[in-house]
């Protein structure tokens, strides 16, 4: 038996925190369910608890794959802590145990971003111009790494030769995200928050701070398109089942070469 555990950060104060995994959980049972036997949710914030959630797996072959965008604190130490992980692979309890990386740094999270800019533009006027795509990470001068997966895709997108100007913005870091909308030179700037779920800081921080008043904000010189959160996107539930798929696969290459070499 196999069985896929979707770690997510939760929240006690913000209950759509937790939304995006469920839904996406629920869609992974539902397009990949001949892949898994199992189809697991756990939370740090919330119930149910990932200290506890291997103990409610009955499959041997399990792959965590954790619901965030970076790698950092939560997935380096917090996680192989909860879930008594010794590695990328695990033995314990009679389970072989796979740990994925975060989200963000799998290469397919470029076209989840792209999707979602396209969803927004979708109907939409947009007047002559060029055109610019800003990422907005959240950052953190504390863990390099964090902001350093957002210009990963903002690269990752500058080759596809889309858009005009590709740019990245931070909420705790610099470049700040206000710095960033207000200098770049182009008439259509779309703002893709890469964050998992809905939260006050895309509801309220951001939108204030940048003056925008919903989807679509003129301005003198330029108009912004602000998008929903890129972990909200349907998506995610494909990028979810393919980290884990190639995570499977990596583990399973790598036994095997080092058993040929013994």
């Amino acid at each position: 038996m196999k069985a896929l555990v979707i770690v997510g950060h939760g929240s006690h104060l913000n209950e759509d925190s937790s939304l995006p995994v469920y839904e996406h959980a629920a869609r992974i049972r539902e397009r990949f369910g001949g892949e898994y036997d199992e189809v697991v949710e756990c939370f740090w914030k919330e119930e149910p608890a990932m200290r506890h959630v291997l103990d409610t797996v009955e499959a041997e072959d399990v792959c965590v794959v954790p619901a965030f965008i970076s790698e950092g604190y939560f997935t380096q130490q917090v996680i192989p802590r909860e879930l008594g992980l010794a590695g990328p692979v695990t033995y314990k309890d009679g389970k072989a145990i796979r740990y994925a990386g975060p989200l963000g740094t799998f290469e397919g999270m470029a076209d989840v971003i792209l999707e979602r800019a396209d969803d927004l533009l979708r109907d939409k006027e947009v007047k002559p111009g060029r055109r610019a795509l800003v990422l907005l990470g959240h950052g953190t001068d504390l863990n390099k790494s964090s902001g350093g997966v957002i210009y990963m895709n903002a690269e990752r997108i500058k080759e596809r030769g889309l858009y005009d100007l590709v740019e990245v913005g931070f909420l705790d870091q610099d470049p700040q995200i206000a710095e960033v909308v207000e200098s770049v030179e182009a008439e259509n700037v779309v703002l893709i928050p890469v964050f998992i779920a809905e939260g006050w800081h895309t509801r309220e921080t951001i939108p204030e701070d940048l003056g925008l008043t919903g989807e679509v904000t003129r301005l003198a010189n330029k108009t912004i398109f602000y998008g929903a959160p890129v972990g909200t996107h349907p998506s995610m539930a494909a990028l979810i089942a393919a980290r884990a798929r190639e995570t499977e696969q990596e583990i399973d290459t790598e036994t095997q070469v080092a058993r040929s070499t013994r």
